[in-house]
């Protein structure tokens, strides 16, 4: 028992984020071309880029993704995310002044947080897992949520703030543990209720790509948890996706 705990334990250590992009906002405005591109980037681990042997993640393949087009000249990221970091951490990073000038100037945030909210719900009932903790934490989650994206609008309200979801690792260390998967969902669609109400907001669902059994090979064998470079690629995919359907930037 106590070693199937130890392995639950490790394994939601990278409940981090999934699956399929899609628009949460209003409709795709004219397409405006950009020289210089400014990336700002804040969250938990997977904004970070832990598991990826380049050092990448999905932040940077973004990046060099779009140095590639013709008109864009230079690419600058701003990376402040931090491993580990809960939505309380991220309240806290917000109130950073060089955070705060890196977002005023951002044409692009990006933003991954939960995971590590789950995982504490996790610790304090390890010893007795049900549902109704994860349920009774969804609310505070929610209002967090909420303040983030005001704090950042606070000083950004025309960039695009780009979030990808949480997905369930455990699909390949715990398979028995099936309800962990109704929890990502419902905790996904508090972040995505929140992020539909900004019209410059979009989502990164990434859970199809790490659900299937084969999927796997996707996620780092360092840790289990977190995507190896080939799980960090296909997330970036799905972000610039979004990114070139709603004409941003323009070709």
């Amino acid at each position: 028992m106590k070693l199937r705990m130890f392995s639950l334990i490790a394994g939601l250590a990278l409940l981090l984020s999934a699956c399929s992009v899609q628009r949460t906002g209003s409709e795709a405005e004219e397409p405006k071309t950009k020289d210089h591109i400014v990336i700002a980037a804040v969250g938990d681990s997977l904004t970070k880029g832990v598991g990826d042997p380049d050092g990448l993640g999905y932040v940077g393949k973004v990046a060099d993704t779009l140095k590639t087009k013709e008109h864009v000249k230079t690419v600058d990221i701003k990376n402040y995310a931090v491993q580990g970091d809960r939505t309380v951490d991220l309240l806290k990073k917000l109130d950073d002044k060089n955070v705060q000038q890196s977002l005023k100037s951002a044409d692009y945030i990006f933003f991954t947080i939960g995971g590590n909210d789950l995982m504490k719900v996790l610790r304090q009932n390890v010893m007795q897992l049900t549902i109704q903790p994860f349920q009774k934490e969804e609310k505070p989650f929610e209002n967090r949520f909420k303040a983030i994206i005001s704090k950042i609008r606070k000083y950004n309200q025309h960039a695009e703030l780009m979030y990808v979801s949480m997905y369930n690792p455990f699909t390949f260390t715990l398979p028995e543990l099936k309800e962990i998967n109704g929890v990502v969902t419902d905790w996904n669609q508090i972040a995505e209720k929140e992020l539909k109400k900004d019209p410059h907001a979009s989502v990164a669902n990434v859970e199809d790509l790490f659900s299937k059994k084969n999927d796997s090979k996707r996620i780092s064998e360092d840790d289990d948890f977190h995507p190896n470079a080939k799980g960090y690629s296909l997330i970036a995919k799905r972000l610039y996706g979004i990114m070139k359907k709603e004409g941003l930037p323009a070709e």
